[in-house]
Order: structure tokens, then C-alpha cells, then sequence
């Protein structure tokens, strides 16, 4: 074995060397970047490799079938919950280790157990098991399909099906063709990954780098990750099952009060700042792993911080002062509680504010209400102007990567194979269109490769550098109801196929660079992808056909939302000249020229290799913050304080909560389907079927129930607990 030191200074000897040979790269902050990065990576990677183990054996196959179909029937089944819940891969990947061993112990030498279990094996049946997810071509189906929203049940399960394999498929055609731009480079290094490359060199003792010196941890990584997935199960069981309040706490509305308003009705300052349910969650925190994740530990400093700068922001500086400030003035609708009138972001009764048409203003409306099924679900103008607003719209440093040589051991699928598998899928795509209601313009399709092929380097980019994630939905959405106003299923088709090939191209890029830094050949890798995720698509849509058909009332709870609406009514009427947010169109100029000004001050204000952290893409999104902003600082203070405790163990523990924290939310998910739940109301554990979630924030409400003037506001002259109120 290398140790880390011995590691690192052998690059920075080929990075000196190279920088010697180019002047011109003295003072570039790119290869500062790459040493920074091999600090992060190279004590956790596998430093050799044999290209002669065994990686697609018929166990990994086996395994890698069993994992997807049950991870794509369960994740599809539970997304139909009110609360959705998901099983990650990793409790695959964790539950895979001791299948792998029992199979290589007792199946007969030769085809069927080619030798020890390997980690190249193992990598392949996360990759297959990772495609386990819902689709998210289901949405439409259900859309489509389900009464209660466009009813369409002449959709047959082929048609379906059809749609959910192109959705999926569309994308990985063009993933191939960023592979020297977001595989190869050193600085391109996907840090999400590393969490999981912790757990599958521990499980396999791989041969990595070690800290040099004295060292205070004797512990094995395999060790502590087993002592750490312990103590993580046994902690979940807490604010999972015990005391489920720690999962989001509304600490703001624990300082603020209640207030001494009516019984139920928020303050204006909990209604946006400080319910974490309600509204923005001012300082919330949670104590539960699942909101958490590793990449708190695996996401470099900067970009936390631009994360985190850009939640407190946004969400606890401009929400709420867009609110209190009634700028688009209709405080008085976004509501859906007919007794205490508390403001809520998302809610349908946004489009009943025309005060002159039949309906009174803020009432209830079904999806189904702007659709007219005559005309292909189009929308309907005659319901939407019943109901609309009354404001209207007038109409070469990579070379020197030791994991890239290592690979050249390996035969690269070619480029021309990825064009080829991108027309096969764009043909389907234009068959889909044609013979399926999930029609959409022939050259609505072609328009919307282009739109994944303009943004998959900038998008791509973002995630390889700091584990931060953007995504396509709104803007395909915002640009295709701009050209096709009013075609709700066209416009719904285009935003699934953009956003879907934009993150299936990108899951495929990710995929290779895990297989990069675990040596896995890319053939494997890209079958394993492409195996896994045609059986995801077929079972997963035949779950979706069950779960609609065979489940009685499970969909028709009031929680069931629908993004339909907007595809219906479309960006034209929300966001054009003379609608009522037109203002926001400006956010497009101020996202263009953002990403500029940190080059402007770099360049005339004052010179600094600090500027280019600055990421304003990173920025624009929002997360809850305290809990990750402490972890954060925790990990740096680790990074430059104890390295050794870095190195060895911190990515480990992480893949460790992962792991036992989805175990755990699984274990409690289907207790609670077959009605096994903890009955005993306290302050931690609030009956939530008669008590919001963070009731503490509300006048008049208990852990157990409301008080009796609420239900006489109401018209009830008892509690849900049968305490009369009269």
C-alpha cells in the first residue's frame, strides 16, 4: 500500500512538472482546484486495479434483477402515499454484501460462482439496483389516467409503457458525449459519489492510500462502519417512530409564540417565517438523517456555504417579505383552511380570484375543471376565464490521472455507439407521439434534445464540482407552454422528456465516473444502466396500473396534487406581459448576468482566487439550513484539524446513516401500512390526524387535539376526541 502522502506527492510532482512545461499555468486556480481534490479523493479510491476480475457474473445479474424489480415495485407503490417515501440503493447495496458471500460460499465453482465475490460484482448490482426509483414518466400516466384528475382511461399499459421506457431512455444517448468533459478530469469529480465508493471499499478491503505518521485510529473502516450503521439504527427509531416532531422542528415559532389570536389561526410571522410546515421554516432543524445526507460530509466547504447563503436569502429574507408586502395582492386567497384562512404557497384556490365569475373567489377547484376532454384535456377558456385573476395577460492536466490510465486497460464504448442508441431513441420517442395519447408535435421532440444538449455541460458541471444538483422541469415547461399555449399533454410530455434526459444523462455520466474510480469497464457499466433501467421501466408502470386500480380510495385524498394546471393554463397567462407576475421575468436577466460579476470584481475591483467559489447556480437553490450549516463547518474543522479521522472515516460514516437511516424509514413505512404506529400522545409524538404537525406554532392547539372554539368556528360541537364543546 501507498500511503496518502506518498500519493499525493507523486501528483503534485507530475502537476509540477506540467505547470513547469506551461508558465502560463502558474497562477491557474484550476490546478489549485485539482489538488485540493486529490486531497478528497485519493484516501478513499481504490489505488490498483486487475483487469482480469470478474464483473458481470451471473450473481451480479441475479442480485442486480432482484434488487430493481423490488426497489421499482415498493418505490413506485409508496409514491402513492400522501407522505411519499423512497428506498434508496444503498440498503441494497448493503444487504447485497452478505447475499454475494453466501452465493460465492455454497453455488458450484464455473459460471455460476466464478470466485470470491468481488467488488467489481457488487458495483454492478448498485448500478442496477440504483435504476429502482419511480420513473418519472409515472406522473404522466397517473395524470392521464386516474378519474379524479384528466380520467383518460383509454390509455392501454403498452401505450404506457411505451412513454415511461422513452422518458427514461431518451437522455442516455447524449451522456456518452460528455465523458472528456465531465468524466476524465481530475477536477470533475463528483463528490456525491464518494460516500458510496467509502462503503464498497470498506466492505472489500481494497487497496488505498493510508495516513502516514503516528497514527490514533486502529479502528478498520470496515469496522467503524458497522459500529456506526448500530448506533444510526438505534437513533432513527427516535424522531422516526418515538418522536417524530425532531423531524422538522419550527424552532422561530418556538421563540416568537403562539400569538393570541383565534384558536388556529398563525401569526403572520409563523404563517411564512416560522412554521417549517406552513411556511419557510425560519432557523428549522431536524434531527432526523433522512432530511440530512451525506453529502453534508462529501459536498466541498464553498459550495455548502453558497448552498446554505443562498437558502437564508431567499427563503428567510424575500419569502417573507414578498408576503408581508402583498406584492402580487392576493394574500387573502392562497389559503385552503375554511376556518382560520392560514396562507398557503402552493394551493389551487390561486386561480379563483374573479371576483365577477360564478365561483366565489379562493374556492376549491379540480384539476379536471380547466381541462376540456373533448379536445385532448386542452384548456378550457371558458372555465379559466370564470375563475382567472383579475389581472390578464395582454395577449489536459486530466492526462495525469492515475484512475484514467488505469482505465485505458478497458474498451471505451465509442461515441458513434451513444449517437446510435440517441436516434434509436428519438425514433421511439417520434412513435410514442404518434400512436399514444401522450402525443406531442414531431418536432417538439428534436427541440427538446437540443435544449438537454445546450444545458448538459453547464448542468453537468455543477454536480461533478460540488454534489449540487440542477434540473430542466421548470424551464421546459415555462418554454414549451410558451409555444404551444393551452396543450396540456403535450406541454406535460415535453417537460417529463426534458427533465428526465437531462438526469438520466447525467445518472449515466455519475455512473461512469463511480465505475472510473472503482475500475470497472465501461461496457459493464453502461449495460448494467441500460439493464436496470428497461426492467424498472416495466415493472414500475405495471405498480403504477395496480396502485391506481386495485386501491380503492388511496387516491382520492384532497393531498393528492396535480401539476397539471399549469401546463393547462401556461406560462403566457402566469408570467407574460401584463400578468399578474410579470415581474419575475426580470429573474431571467438577473440569472444572466449574476454568474458575471464575480469575474468583474476578480478583473477591475480587487484580484483573488476566492472569486471563482462564488457559484451562483448553487445559490439559486434552497435547502433547510441550520442542522447542514453546523455539519459543514464540523467537516472542514475535520478536514484541516484531525485528517486522519477525515480520511479514514468520515465518508464511511456518512454511507453508514445513509444506509441504516433508510432502513429504518423503510422498517417504519410498512408498519404503518399494516397499522402498527406509536399511540401515545406527548409533546414529541402529536396525533397528526387532528393536530398539525408543528401544532406548537398554532393558538389553541394541543399535542392531541384542537380546543373546543375551534371546532365551534367550525360548526363541530365536539372535539375528535369526543369532548363536548357545549
Amino acid at each position: 500500500m501507498t500511503t496518502v502522502e506518498q500519493d499525493i506527492a507523486e501528483k503534485e510532482k507530475q502537476l509540477h512538472d506540467y505547470v513547469e512545461a506551461h508558465p502560463d499555468l502558474e497562477e491557474d486556480t484550476e490546478v489549485e482546484d485539482i489538488r485540493d481534490v486529490m486531497e478528497r479523493i485519493d484516501f478513499i479510491v481504490p489505488q490498483s486495479d486487475d483487469p482480469s476480475t470478474p464483473a458481470f457474473t451471473f450473481r451480479a445479474v441475479f442480485l442486480g434483477t432482484l434488487w430493481v424489480v423490488l426497489l421499482s415495485f415498493a418505490n413506485t407503490a409508496l409514491s402513492f402515499r400522501t407522505n411519499a417515501f423512497s428506498v434508496g440503493a444503498n440498503v441494497a447495496l448493503i444487504l447485497t454484501y452478505p447475499l454475494g458471500i453466501i452465493m460465492a460460499s455454497i453455488l458450484p465453482s464455473g459460471f455460476l460462482n466464478p470466485g470470491p465475490f468481488s467488488m467489481k460484482e457488487h458495483v454492478l448490482i448498485y448500478i442496477v439496483a440504483s435504476c429502482g426509483g419511480q420513473p418519472y414518466g409515472i406522473e404522466n400516466v397517473v395524470s392521464q389516467m386516474m378519474p379524479d384528475l384528466m380520467g383518460n382511461t383509454d390509455i392501454s399499459f403498452f401505450q404506457a409503457l411505451g412513454f415511461v421506457i422513452v422518458t427514461q431512455f431518451l437522455g442516455y444517448g447524449l451522456s456518452g458525449l460528455t465523458r472528456r468533459f465531465l468524466v476524465r478530469p481530475t477536477a470533475m469529480w463528483w463528490p456525491s459519489t464518494l460516500s458510496t465508493i467509502a462503503l464498497f471499499t470498506s466492505f472489500h478491503k481494497t487497496d488505498l492510500t493510508e495516513f502516514e505518521g503516528v497514527q490514533k485510529y486502529s479502528m478498520t473502516r470496515y469496522r467503524f462502519f458497522w459500529v456506526a450503521f448500530i448506533a444510526m439504527f438505534a437513533y432513527m427509531w427516535i424522531p422516526q417512530y418515538f418522536a417524530p416532531v425532531l423531524q422538522a422542528i419550527s424552532f422561530a415559532c418556538l421563540i416568537a409564540g403562539r400569538g393570541n389570536g383565534k384558536s388556529g389561526v398563525l401569526t403572520k410571522f409563523n404563517a411564512v417565517a416560522g412554521s417549517a410546515v406552513n411556511g419557510m421554516g425560519v432557523f428549522g432543524l431536524t434531527f432526523d438523517w433522512t432530511f440530512l445526507g451525506s453529502y453534508v460530509f462529501t459536498s466541498p466547504f464553498w459550495a455548502m456555504i453558497m448552498f446554505l447563503g443562498g437558502t437564508a436569502f431567499f427563503q428567510y429574507l424575500i419569502t417573507p417579505l414578498l408576503w408581508a408586502n402583498n406584492v402580487w395582492g392576493n394574500n387573502e386567497i392562497i389559503s385552503e383552511d375554511p376556518v382560520t384562512h392560514n396562507p398557503y404557497a402552493n394551493t389551487a384556490h390561486l386561480f379563483v380570484g374573479n371576483p365577477n365569475g360564478t365561483k366565489k373567489a379562493g374556492s376549491r377547484v379540480r384539476p379536471a375543471y380547466f381541462y376540456n376532454k373533448s379536445a385532448n384535456y386542452d384548456l378550457n377558456l371558458t372555465a379559466y376565464n370564470d375563475v382567472a385573476p383579475v389581472t390578464q395577460v395582454r395577449d489536459e492536466v486530466d492526462g495525469l490521472d492515475k484512475h484514467v490510465k488505469m482505465m485505458e486497460a478497458y474498451p471505451e464504448v465509442p461515441d458513434w455507439a451513444y449517437l446510435a442508441f440517441l436516434a434509436v431513441a428519438a425514433a421511439g420517442a417520434i412513435l410514442v407521439s404518434l400512436v399514444t395519447p401522450f402525443n406531442m408535435p414531431w418536432w417538439a421532440i428534436f427541440f427538446n434534445l437540443f435544449i438537454c444538449l445546450i444545458f448538459i455541460l453547464p448542468f453537468g458541471v455543477v454536480p461533478a464540482i460540488s454534489g449540487f444538483y440542477l434540473y430542466l422541469n421548470v424551464l421546459t415547461e415555462f418554454v414549451i407552454g410558451l409555444m404551444i399555449p393551452g396543450q396540456t399533454v403535450a406541454v406535460m410530455a415535453f417537460k417529463s422528456w426534458g427533465t428526465n434526459s437531462l438526469v438520466q444523462a447525467l445518472t449515466l455520466t455519475q455512473d461512469l465516473k463511480l465505475g472510473q474510480y472503482l475500475h470497472i469497464p465501461p461496457y459493464a457499466m453502461v449495460f448494467a444502466q441500460f439493464y436496470g433501467t428497461f426492467l424498472n421501466a416495466i415493472v414500475s408502470t405495471a405498480a403504477a396500473f395496480y396502485m391506481m386500480f386495485n386501491t380503492n380510495d388511496l387516491l382520492k385524498k384532497p393531498e393528492w396534487r396535480y401539476n397539471g394546471i399549469w401546463g393547462a393554463i401556461g406560462p403566457q397567462r402566469f408570467f407574460g406581459i401584463g400578468s399578474l407576475y410579470e415581474g419575475l421575468l426580470w429573474c431571467f436577466l438577473i440569472g444572466a448576468v449574476a454568474p458575471l460579476l464575480p469575474w468583474l470584481a476578480n478583473k477591475y475591483i480587487y484580484k483573488s482566487k476566492y472569486w471563482h467559489y462564488i457559484n451562483f447556480a448553487i445559490i439559486f437553490t434552497t435547502v433547510v439550513i441550520i442542522v447542514p450549516l453546523i455539519l459543514t463547518f464540523i467537516t472542514q474543522y475535520l478536514f484541516l484539524k484531525n485528517r486522519e479521522f477525515y480520511q479514514k472515516y468520515l465518508y464511511v460514516m456518512g454511507a453508514a446513516f445513509d444506509g441504516s437511516a433508510g432502513i429504518v424509514s423503510l422498517i417504519v413505512s410498512f408498519m404503518a401500512v399494516v397499522g402498527v404506529s406509536f399511540t401515545s400522545w406527548y409533546a414529541l409524538n402529536p396525533n397528526t390526524d387532528n393536530v398539525p404537525f408543528d401544532y406548537y406554532c398554532y393558538p389553541g392547539f394541543g399535542f392531541e387535539d384542537k380546543d373546543c372554539a375551534w371546532y365551534l368556528a367550525s360548526g363541530a360541537n365536539e372535539t375528535a376526541t369526543g369532548l363536548s364543546c357545549v
